[in-house]
C-alpha cells in the first residue's frame, strides 16, 4: 500500500469513527429528552426506563444507518427504519431484565453486561446482515465479527457509564456526573459501531478477517493412519472416563490426588508428547497454534463469560427435569497448601489437557470422517459431557453445553491457548470461591 493510500485509509477510519461517535452522542441527547418527558408525564419507573432507552436506541440505529450510507452503502428509508426499530427493541430488551432482579451493585453490573451484550448481539445480527446485503464483498460474508463487536460494545458501555456516573456523583453534581457518564456511553458505542464499519471495509480491501473463520480441512480416512488415530483416541479418552470412579470410591484425598494427577494429567501429557516427538502428529493437530492478540482476548472473554453463565445458571433450569443424581464427589483436600495447588496449577492443567483432547484431538479425528461443523460440535460436546458422568445427568448436560461453546470457538480460530485459559477461569470461579458465584446467577 502506498503512503498516500495509507493516509486516505487512516482519514476514512477517523472520519467514520468520528461520525459514529457524533451520531450516538445525538442519540444520547434524544434519550435524555425522553427521560425528562417520561418524568413530566409521570411514567412508572420501568416504563420510563424502557421508553428512554428505546428512544436512545431508535436514534442510534438511525444514525448508524446514515453512517453505513456515508461509507458507501445504499441504505433505503425502509432499511433505515428497520435498523432503528431493531436497535430500539435491543435497548429495551437489554434494560428490562434489570427490573426483575435484586442483588449487590456488582451483581447488577454483571447482569447488565450480560443482558445488554445478549441484546446487543441481536442488534448486531441485524446490522451485520444489512451491511452484508449492501456491500458485494465475498471476503466479508462472515457476520460474526460485527456481531461480537456490537455485543461487547453494548455490554461494556452499559456498565462503564453506570460505574462512571455513580462514582462521579460522589464529588460532582448529579447532572454533571451523569452527563459525563452518558458521554462515555456515546464514545464507547460510537467507537464500537464505527469500528464495525471500518472492519468491514478493511476486510473488503485486504480480503481477510480480524477474527477469521478457519476452514475445516476434510481428510478421507486412510488405512495406514486409521489405526494410529484410533489408538490415540483410546489412549487419550479412556482415562478421563475411568477417572470418575475415584470420585465415587476413593475417600482419602491423598490417594485421590495421586490417581487424578496420574490418569488425567500426567498420562495425557505423555501420550501427547509421544505423538508429537515421534512426529506421528503435529502440534497444530492438537490446536497448539499461534493466535493474534485481539483474537486471543476476544476468545478468552467470550469463552469465560458464556461458559460461566451456563455453569452458574444451567443447573437452575436443569434441576426442574428428571435425571440421575450425583453419584458422589471428590474428597475434601484437608491440606491448605495442596488445596491451593489443586485450585491453581491443577485446574490449569485440567483446562490444558481437556482442551487438547476434547477439542484439539477430537477435531482432528472427526474431520477425517466429516466436514460438517454441527456434527463435530455435537459429538465433541457429548463426549466431553460424559467424562463428568459421576456428577449426575444434569452435570453431563451442562458440561456438554460448555463443550459446545468451546468447540465453536475452536472451529473459528483453530487455536486452543485462549480456550484453555477460559476453561481454567470457569473452573476457578466455580471451585475456588474467591469470586462470589452468586454474582453470575440470575435465574
Amino acid at each position: 500500500m502506498s503512503e498516500d493510500n495509507a493516509r486516505v485509509k487512516a482519514h476514512n477510519t477517523v472520519a467514520l469513527l468520528s461520525r459514529s461517535v457524533l451520531g450516538w452522542t445525538v442519540a444520547v441527547l434524544f434519550g435524555v429528552a425522553g427521560a425528562f418527558s417520561t418524568q413530566f408525564f409521570g411514567f412508572p419507573n420501568m416504563l420510563a426506563a424502557q421508553a428512554t432507552i428505546g428512544v436512545f436506541g431508535l436514534a442510534g440505529g438511525f444514525s448508524h444507518s446514515l453512517l453505513i450510507r456515508a461509507a458507501g452503502g445504499k441504505v433505503s428509508w425502509k432499511q433505515g427504519l428497520f435498523l432503528s426499530i431493531v436497535w430500539a427493541l435491543s435497548c429495551i430488551g437489554g434494560a428490562t431484565p434489570l427490573f426483575f432482579a435484586l442483588g449487590t451493585p456488582l451483581k447488577m453490573a454483571v447482569l447488565a453486561f450480560y443482558s445488554f451484550a445478549i441484546f446487543g448481539a441481536l442488534g448486531g445480527v441485524a446490522t451485520a446482515f444489512m451491511i452484508r446485503s449492501l456491500f458485494d464483498n465475498a471476503s466479508s460474508r462472515d457476520v460474526i465479527p460485527c456481531v461480537l463487536i456490537w455485543s461487547f460494545t453494548f455490554g461494556l458501555a452499559t456498565i462503564a457509564s453506570d460505574a462512571l456516573g455513580e462514582g462521579l456523583q460522589t464529588f460532582l453534581p448529579a447532572l454533571i456526573a451523569w452527563s459525563i457518564a452518558f458521554g462515555a456511553m456515546a464514545l464507547i458505542i460510537g467507537c464500537g459501531g464505527g469500528y464495525s464499519i471500518v472492519h468491514f471495509l478493511r476486510a473488503k480491501r485486504d480480503g481477510k478477517q480480524a477474527f477469521e473463520r478457519s476452514r475445516i480441512d476434510y481428510k478421507a480416512p486412510s488405512k495406514e493412519k486409521n489405526k494410529r488415530y484410533i489408538l490415540a483416541l483410546i489412549l487419550l479418552f479412556i482415562p478421563f472416563y475411568l477417572n470418575d470412579f475415584s470420585n465415587i470410591y476413593i475417600t482419602d484425598w491423598r490417594l485421590w490426588i495421586s490417581i487424578d494427577y496420574t490418569t488425567v494429567k500426567l498420562f495425557p501429557f505423555l501420550v501427547v508428547l509421544w505423538l508429537i516427538r515421534s512426529k506421528k502428529m503435529q502440534p497444530s493437530e492438537f490446536g497448539l497454534t499461534a493466535q493474534p492478540v485481539i483474537s486471543f482476548v476476544t476468545v478468552f472473554l467470550i469463552g469465560t463469560l458464556a461458559a460461566t453463565f451456563i455453569d452458574q445458571n444451567g443447573y437452575l433450569i436443569l434441576n426442574k427435569f428428571p435425571g440421575y443424581p450425583p453419584l458422589d464427589g471428590m474428597p475434601e483436600i484437608e491440606s491448605p497448601l495442596w488445596n491451593w495447588i489443586d485450585l491453581t496449577v491443577g485446574l490449569l492443567i485440567v483446562g490444558i489437557f481437556e482442551e487438547l483432547v476434547f477439542r484439539g484431538y477430537m477435531h482432528t479425528f472427526l474431520t477425517r470422517y466429516t466436514q460438517r461443523p454441527l456434527i463435530i460440535i455435537g459429538i465433541s460436546a457429548v463426549a466431553f459431557g460424559f467424562i463428568h458422568w459421576s456428577g449426575g445427568f444434569h452435570n453431563v448436560i451442562a458440561t456438554s453445553a460448555i463443550g459446545a461453546v468451546f468447540m465453536v470457538l475452536y472451529l473459528r480460530t483453530r487455536s486452543l491457548p485462549a480456550i484453555m485459559l477460559a476453561h481454567f477461569a470457569v473452573n476457578f470461579i466455580d471451585f475456588a470461591n474467591l469470586i462470589p458465584k452468586s454474582i453470575f446467577r440470575f435465574l
